[in-house]
């Protein structure tokens, strides 16, 4: 073998091996937006509950980190109103233009490579968006340089072992689940990723540092339902491929979703708190 074709092969596996751990969903997919908007019908409520705890409020700086498709952030610019400031983050700000307001700055920010503005928001919120980086406690660490003293960072981000728990069977969807989060785990994605934001938020600075649980039944049919048949539906084809399940037996599964006599448990999504030192 040439030293040309060496470095060639070195170049493509160099090249593989980062494709293997990028996001793995795809945000140009389309029906990523009905995922995403799923989603937000399952974690909406809870999260919202707990900005609410935390006393967001009128001329508040808020930072929503990895927006999707904006109803967070979208509320915290109704909340933070007119005196106050929103920057709605993701790598894809299509699905947020709606939110532009005086208010309200929609930007592409990557927070794996770009070093947010110190002290800048009394609030820093992100959604399931952190499990996913390679290098989770630079990322946490970022996210809390930019608190102003006092401000909070909330995390939010899943255990998936609960997952499809159901009185149906103990097995219930259990095969599709090990076939879709193995493929997501060597994409990049930690499964247990709500515990590795409380561990990185404890070696920062903040202070008040806290996490708890919370899990949604959901029933088979439902819109939150419809959130597990398109995960599924976008993981078919690799998850196929790869000899894990077969395409029958997907179908079988989205079927078995789509049920109403079905109900299971979600991931459950852990919320980690801390506050920056006054």
């Amino acid at each position: 073998m040439s030293v040309t074709d060496q470095a060639s092969q070195e170049s493509q596996a160099s090249q593989e091996s980062k494709d293997s751990k990028e996001y793995v969903f795809d945000p140009t997919w389309d029906q990523e937006t009905e995922r995403l908007r799923a989603n937000e019908a399952i974690w909406d409520p809870g999260t919202i509950e707990r900005l609410e705890r935390l006393g967001v409020a009128p001329g508040w700086h808020a930072l929503e980190v990895g927006a999707g498709s904006g109803s967070i952030a979208g509320w915290l610019g109704e909340r933070v109103g007119p005196t106050g400031r929103v920057l709605a983050a993701d790598l894809e700000t299509g699905r947020l233009e709606a939110l532009r307001a005086p208010h309200v700055e929609v930007a592409r920010i990557d927070i794996r490579t770009e070093e947010l503005p110190a002290e800048s928001f009394d609030l820093v919120h992100s959604r399931m968006v952190v499990q996913h980086l390679e290098d989770r406690p630079a990322a946490v660490a970022n996210m809390a340089r930019a608190l102003k003293p006092g401000g909070w960072l909330f995390l939010e981000d899943t255990d998936s072992l609960p997952l499809f728990r159901s009185a149906t069977s103990e097995d219930f969807l259990q095969d599709v689940r090990a076939a879709g989060y193995g493929l997501m785990r060597r994409s990049g994605h930690e499964p247990r990723g709500g515990h590795f934001d409380l561990e990185a938020m404890l070696a920062t600075e903040l202070e008040e540092v806290s996490a708890e649980g919370r899990a949604v039944m959901v029933r088979g049919g439902s819109f939150q339902a419809r959130h597990y048949q398109l995960w599924l539906e976008f993981m078919k084809p690799r998850i196929v491929a790869e000899g894990e399940v077969s395409a029958e037996r997907v179908d079988e599964a989205l079927a078995e979703m789509g049920d109403p006599a079905h109900h299971w448990l979600t991931q459950v999504l852990i919320s980690s708190f801390g506050r920056k030192p006054r």
